[in-house]
């Protein structure tokens, strides 16, 4: 059907509509059109600035940790500055791009990187991720100069533990690594950020509370390349606690200088008051290497040494007591009524028990003996004898209560116990009765027992100090300002007559002074010594026979004798006491000659006595 043509009223409504329709349209596109202007035209600077991404940010810092110090205040650890390498997921558009350009720029591996990446992707975008930790000064440099080629990117400056004498203190300080997940539960909220690397062994370890500090923080405007525009607010960070050791730093170095190229271990202490002077283990390892990062392969080599160099041999080290036992079976003997100090017995050079025959070192004999003629000559059938009229328990007693088969308790971890056997002991471990026979090798400090050097230092400081048992402290003091802490002595009286006592010193003087004593080497005309020597064995006297006979005569060193010398001087009022132990050292004569030198150092140059020149001596100059 044909339409019908508009009328002309109803063509001019139409286009009044039309024009009503297009007004209306106009006036909101003209109201975007002059918003478009002023944005960019009008305002464009200033938005430009807005759009480049300016946000803010809550940035930790972390405190530094406490330093540890000598007795005298030099330096054992310290902090130095880090330069590290963080990345804000957020900001950095192409990841893979930036972590390309900074590995051609510093060379270093994307690899690396990535795995920092990866584990850490359950946090927030914006939290900074360390990707790489201690750059190079030049390394920081190239990064610094050319911040804006590296968004996202920026350097953070942090403490790194560095330790001026890495290898001389490494057994006692410890090493700094980074925390470990189980660790972290530990660690209080407001320290998290000053505790990313904490202490894994020693002095770092026990003290770990006391060294960390309290983190700060900083409120900053970055833009969308990360980079910091200003500071807004910032919370101090607050430093960890110093802590004072009683070691001293020139002794500990002269005895490592003294050593050579032994290995063992040395034990330098105030037998009054159990403060460890010097405590050394040899060899010693090189804990700036964990604080810089250690490789898995660098790890294993450490954990698979033969010397077992992340061992501290002072208080892991469990070894025969050999003839340095013999003053502990003289007083058990004392004690329980069955010699005095003139009781005599005669030493023909071997000693039978039915099929049992045990030989004194000196084959030929000593001939008649007391006490003090038996410790001077160190004469093991004179013990063979007092320790068969004894029996192992009684033995047992008294090294139980002279502190051996226990933990001293030094502020050290890992310390281990040794083994005091007994009847008991071998019924429950064997399944079988005590033997009369193996009651002579015990007598003269070896067989089943074992003891590590700072037990055997403790039992000798019974002697020295008058019979009190203290425990060895390293940690002197803590610095704090509000509540200050100084460790106080340790001292438990030991059930041990006065006169056992003054027996055992007088026998121990001979040993250094007598004429025939085996300590002779550790002797000094300017302080008196008292000390014994032991030589103990690691395999038996057969099989190094046999070994050396399969070697065409030549011995392997791992199956030489150990050498110990333990002491203390001067006689009349001890200031030190000390052990030594030179593994595979062959004879305790070789230890009392660099005895001899460590307590002539001590008393020249660390607390001099008159007559004696002090020694030049000057610790080397800290290369960090």
């Amino acid at each position: 059907m044909k339409e019908e043509p508009l009328s002309l009223d109803e063509l001019q409504l139409f286009r009044r509509r039309d024009l009503l329709i297009k007004t209306a349209l106009a006036v909101p596109f003209s109201g975007i059109l002059w918003r478009l202007w002023d944005l960019q035209i009008k305002e464009g600077e200033k938005y430009k600035q807005l759009s480049l991404g300016n946000r803010i940010r809550l940035l930790g810092v972390a405190a530094p940790r406490g330093i540890i110090y000598d007795e005298r205040g030099v330096i054992l650890s310290k902090n130095i500055p880090s330069y590290n390498l963080m990345l804000v997921r957020e900001d950095t558009k192409d990841i893979p791009g930036t972590l390309a350009k900074i590995s051609a720029t510093l060379n270093i591996p994307v690899s690396i990187m990535e795995q920092a990446l990866a584990s850490r992707k359950k946090e927030s975008k914006y939290t900074p991720i360390m990707i790489y930790k201690d750059l190079t000064w030049h390394q920081m440099a190239l990064i610094s100069s050319y911040q804006e080629e590296f968004v996202g990117v920026s350097i953070e400056v942090s403490p790194r533990r560095s330790f001026p004498y890495p290898e001389t203190f490494a057994h006692v300080i410890g090493y700094m690594n980074q925390i470990n997940k189980n660790q972290v539960k530990d660690v209080p909220d407001n320290k998290l950020m000053s505790a990313r690397v904490i202490g894994q062994d020693g002095m770092e370890k026990i003290y770990n509370e006391v060294l960390i500090g309290i983190d700060g923080g900083e409120q900053v405007e970055v833009d969308s390349g990360g980079r910091t525009i200003q500071r807004m607010d910032s919370i101090e960070p607050v430093p960890g606690h110093d802590l004072r050791l009683n070691l001293n730093a020139k002794l500990q170095k002269k005895i490592e200088q003294v050593m050579g190229d032994h290995t063992g271990s040395a034990i330098v202490m105030d037998p009054h008051t159990g403060a460890v002077k010097a405590m050394l283990s040899l060899p010693g390892y090189d804990a700036n290497l964990f604080s810089q990062g250690l490789s898995t392969e660098m790890w294993n080599e450490l954990i698979n040494d033969p010397d077992h160099v992340l061992h501290n041999k002072c208080i892991q080290g469990i070894y025969s007591p050999g003839s340095t036992f013999k003053m502990l079976v003289a007083a058990a003997a004392l004690e329980a009524g069955l010699i005095d100090e003139n009781t005599e017995h005669v030493c023909e050079g071997v000693f039978r028990v039915g099929n049992v025959q045990a030989h004194c070192w000196n084959r030929s004999g000593h001939g008649r003996l007391n006490v003090y003629g038996a410790i001077e000559n160190s004469c093991n059938v004179f013990f063979y004898k007092v320790g068969k009229e004894l029996g192992v328990d009684k033995i047992h007693e008294m090294a139980t209560r002279l502190g051996l088969g226990s933990l001293t308790g030094v502020d050290l971890l890992h310390e281990k116990s040794g083994l005091v056997p007994s009847r008991e002991w071998k019924q429950k471990r064997f399944n079988e009765p005590w033997y009369p026979g193996e009651t002579l090798p015990v007598s003269i400090g070896q067989g089943f027992l074992s003891v590590t050097p700072i037990q055997l230092l403790s039992y000798i400081n019974v002697i020295a100090n008058g019979g009190y048992l203290v425990k060895p402290q390293i940690a002197a003091n803590i610095y704090d300002k509000e509540s200050p802490r100084v460790f106080t002595p340790v001292r438990t009286k030991v059930e041990i007559s006065e006169k056992t006592l003054q027996i055992v010193q007088k026998a121990m003087f001979r040993n250094v002074n007598g004429a025939h004593g085996t300590g002779h080497s550790a002797r000094s005309d300017f302080y008196k010594v008292a000390g014994k020597t032991g030589t103990t064995q690691v395999v038996s006297h057969k099989t190094r026979t046999r070994l050396r006979a399969e070697g065409g005569g030549e011995e392997d060193e791992k199956f030489f004798n150990h050498a110990w010398f333990v002491g203390y001087a001067p006689f009349d009022n001890p200031k030190i006491s000390a052990v030594l132990l030179l593994e595979n050292g062959q004879s305790g004569n070789n230890a009392a000659k660099l005895m001899k030198d460590i307590m002539q150092f001590y008393f020249s140059t660390i607390d001099p006595m008159p007559g004696l020149t002090p020694e030049p001596f000057e610790l080397p100059i800290d290369p960090a």
